[in-house]
């Protein structure tokens, strides 16, 4: 596994500590835990971006293709 040199500001890693101390984890293992939930937390709202994009382009044919059936069914009247 790689190394990694992170510095972290005093305070920050006062409560970094405080918190694993009562989890009963090392301080390795719980910053891995913690870049582990940022990645796939920021993995998902880049899915949930691409999605509502998707959604508007669906939504968008959606509403053209309506448009269009519309015009048809006020011609053939």
């Amino acid at each position: 596994m790689p190394y990694v040199n992170l510095n972290i500001p005093d305070k920050q890693l006062s409560k970094l500590d405080s918190i694993r101390k009562k989890l009963n984890k090392n301080r390795s293992v719980y910053i891995r835990e913690a870049i582990n939930y940022y990645i796939v937390k920021t993995e998902r709202e880049f899915l949930a971006e691409q999605f509502n994009i998707a959604s508007k382009k669906c939504r968008d044919e959606s509403i053209s293709v309506c448009n269009e059936f519309e015009n048809i069914d006020l011609i053939s009247e």
